[in-house]
């Protein structure tokens, strides 16, 4: 089984483990094997409420009173520091010069006092590890400069205390296989505890950055991060807005590891080694064959409070393109808006996954609002960027335009709170228009019959674990447009969703008003994010 999410770090209920044993693919989030913008962008006004969730003790969270978040659609301008700069120049880094300056920097990067912003003269600088920023409070701004990473294995900008921006950058890199760390990415929210935990990092803003390559394909500078673009793992409160990120080895903007609270703006994501922008909230550790229910159960409500992402807005993004994996993804996660982006050209698989994945130890689905986006060419057409081959080597997926599935382990099918939190539910999709695809519009409720095999390390056997086919419910079809799509627009995979289940008003198909006849009128409330933010953007 070919995994197509990023690898992370092994600590905290993320699975290196997993990843090691699977080598370059990387780990984490759903398979496509595993079935036998600009501010202008985005809406002015939700089409209808978007709130958010108050955590319960048996799965994730049961919906809340509506909250607006219109404001926090808006993709903030640029702030700069009103307490002064400092320059990389006063620590010796000089652009252009082919000399490497990673210590220059990071003296620079440490020697910031809380409020200050670091700049850089134009140019272009080598590093050849990972950059630290440590101080909290501080901002580094790198407009007109260009970091170019040396080292594929060790190049990100790290984001380590609360209250950080990293803005302006053009960043470029070396790399020679896909990679997984999160220092191997490009800018990376990531730091962990003196016992190994991760930390909570709040209130980080990634803004204006450009993440590219910097060569010819198959040259060493041909991708533009070893791994992901941009990572975040244990964030909250945090801000990804206005950057553009192309050809990175994985995942374009990956958000794991308990993050909260976050926005996902503006971006620009094209032709990357896998998910576009993926949610991935992992309940587990280690490999999944060597799991049990029971071991599941006894640490839930740490894991729910620790790795479970909730409460993102990912709104005006334009992504297209990618070589390998999905467009955006949600494989767990609670109270989720994906809103006004744009989809264009998914040569693989899903332009929208939302799903519950056994073989990774995923949490389940619950309280998604899937609004106002515009989908289109989905598994009709070649990426235009496929590095070693790797589409032509693979068969389109089948997956939906929009793909809603879940799995689970059987022994967590014979546990009733696991059955019910490792499910996918009260998700709504309004207002989103699926165009020109070879694929059904949306696909909910693919049966699984599988299993997953890892080696006990402590007796060297074999150890199999059989995947069966969890729930979809409560899922609403509003106000939709399928146009140009063959077959059926929305096609129910009977073993994974039950009767009374999908719920229809107003959907079209080219012009002409559409529904099937599992559909039912009455709704569930679905809310997707909640946050209060002020009329520039910020979340207060």
């Amino acid at each position: 089984m070919t995994n197509l999410s990023l690898g992370v770090a092994c600590r905290a209920g993320l699975r290196m483990a997993l990843c090691v044993a699977m080598g370059l693919q990387g780990c984490g989030g759903s398979s496509p094997d595993s079935e036998s913008p600009a501010a202008s962008d985005v809406p002015a006004t939700p089409p209808e409420v978007v709130g958010g969730g108050t955590a319960t003790g048996a799965g994730m969270t049961a919906p809340a009173a509506a909250a607006t978040v219109e404001n926090c659609l808006v993709v903030p301008a640029l702030a700069k520091s009103s307490a002064g700069s400092r320059s990389v120049a006063e620590f010796g880094a000089v652009p252009n010069d082919g000399g490497d300056d990673t210590a220059a920097i990071q003296r620079a990067l440490d020697a910031l006092q809380a409020g200050q912003t670091l700049v850089f003269p134009a140019g272009r600088y080598l590093t050849n590890k990972r950059l630290r920023v440590r101080v909290p409070g501080t901002s580094v701004d790198g407009t007109g400069a260009t970091l170019h990473a040396t080292n594929p294995q060790d190049q990100a900008i790290m984001v380590e205390a609360d209250d950080i921006a990293v803005r302006s950058f053009f960043l470029t890199a070396v790399t020679d296989v896909r990679r997984s760390a999160p220092w191997q990415a490009r800018i990376a929210v990531y730091a962990e505890n003196a016992d190994g935990s991760l930390k909570t990092i709040r209130r980080s803003v990634i803004q204006g950055n450009t993440v590219t390559h910097a060569g010819a394909p198959g040259s060493p500078g041909a991708n533009g991060a070893s791994s992901a673009g941009i990572i975040l793992l244990h964030a909250d409160g945090f801000l990804v807005a206005g950057n553009t990120v192309v050809r990175t080895l994985a995942d374009g903007i990956h958000i794991t590891g308990g993050s909260r609270n976050g926005r996902v703006l503006g971006n620009t994501v094209r032709e990357t080694g896998d998910d576009m922008i993926a949610v991935v909230s992992y309940a587990g550790e280690g490999a999944a064959a060597l799991g049990t229910a029971a071991q599941m159960s006894s640490q839930w409500t740490t894991r729910l409070a620790n790795q479970l992402n909730r409460n993102i807005v990912i709104a005006g993004n334009k992504v297209s393109g990618q070589y390998w994996g999905r467009g955006i993804t949600v494989v767990g996660g609670e109270a989720i808006t994906i809103r006004g982006n744009t989809l264009d050209n998914i040569p693989l698989s899903a332009a929208i996954l939302l799903a519950r994945e056994a073989a990774y130890e995923t949490f389940g689905v619950n309280d998604v609002l899937v609004a106002d986006n515009i989908i289109s060419n989905v598994q009709n057409l070649p990426p235009p960027y496929d590095v070693g081959g790797k589409y032509a080597s693979h068969p389109p997926t089948g997956h939906g335009a929009v793909e809603v599935h879940a799995s689970l382990f059987d022994d967590e099918a014979a546990n009733a709170q696991l059955k019910a939190a490792f499910s996918v539910r009260n998700v709504k999709l309004i207002g989103n228009t699926v165009r020109v695809t070879s694929v059904p519009g949306l696909r909910a409720g693919v049966a699984f019959n599988s299993s997953v095999t890892a080696v006990d390390p402590d007796t060297g056997a074999a150890v199999s674990r059989h995947v069966t086919t969890s729930a979809v419910r409560a899922l609403t079809v509003q106000t939709g447009r399928f146009d140009s799509i063959p077959g059926q627009a929305i096609n129910l995979a009977s073993a994974g969703f039950a009767s009374g289940e999908l719920h229809c008003r107003a959907n079209t198909r080219d012009g002409q008003p559409y529904t099937v006849a599992a559909c039912l009128r009455e709704e569930p409330v679905v809310v997707g994010a909640s946050m209060t933010c002020s009329a520039a953007g910020q979340t207060m």
